[in-house]
């Protein structure tokens, strides 16, 4: 008896009907597999292919005299001697030539509580009450030059935020810019940052 020659064994796939919309993958056989398997190319794909992850950027954090996002010492504030709290920073990442602050209120963002710029790029502190040496302050909101605190209007609550800025180049501006064109600057120059959260209210 003589065995038809078209009988499909399964070594050969049909091409796929028109309603086939799924499709199935199949191993690779390796040497590590199939001792009788030979790689054409004389390679263990199984074992050689590798995966290079790029290295985690790393994290970057400022404290304050507060935990982030807790109330914010009234020291701080207009109710207080409102002077500048003391801070410390991640250390600048490669690159970086200035640091800038700025203390922001996320309720009235118009308004201008701080902007230090000239900062030098080793600084990981600053303290209270203290503006380095070559740094320079915009005025705020207040039009006068430096810090002023947290001040909500009465019987509200305001969050705040201190941002430690990563500049990639000096700004080049002076004491007494306008916030908008410091805070402009220190934007466009920026490469990255971090910054601690607080409250303030008032009764």
């Amino acid at each position: 008896m003589v065995v038809g020659g078209c009988r499909n064994d399964g070594r050969t796939l049909r091409p796929a009907s028109s309603d086939q919309t799924e499709s199935i993958s199949v191993p690779i056989p390796s040497s590590t597999d199939d001792p009788t398997f030979v790689d054409p190319d004389g390679i263990d794909d199984a074992v050689t292919s590798t995966i290079t992850l790029p290295p985690a950027a790393p994290v970057l954090l400022v404290t304050a005299p507060w935990r982030t996002g807790a109330a914010i010492d009234a020291r701080y504030t207009c109710d207080g001697l409102n002077v500048s709290p003391a801070l410390s920073w991640s250390a600048a990442p490669a690159g970086t030539v200035e640091i800038a602050i700025t203390l922001s209120d996320l309720d009235a963002p118009g308004f201008a509580h701080w902007v230090i710029a000239g900062i030098p790029p080793q600084s990981i502190a600053l303290d209270e009450a203290t503006v380095p040496l070559d740094a320079y302050e915009a005025t705020n909101g207040l039009d006068d030059i430096g810090y002023t605190g947290p001040c909500p209007p009465a019987g509200s609550t305001h969050r705040y935020a201190i941002t430690v800025h990563y500049l990639d180049n000096a700004t080049g501006l002076d004491n007494g810019t306008p916030a908008t064109e410091l805070i402009a600057a220190i934007t466009s120059a920026q490469t990255a940052s971090a910054e601690v959260t607080g409250t303030f209210s008032r009764n």
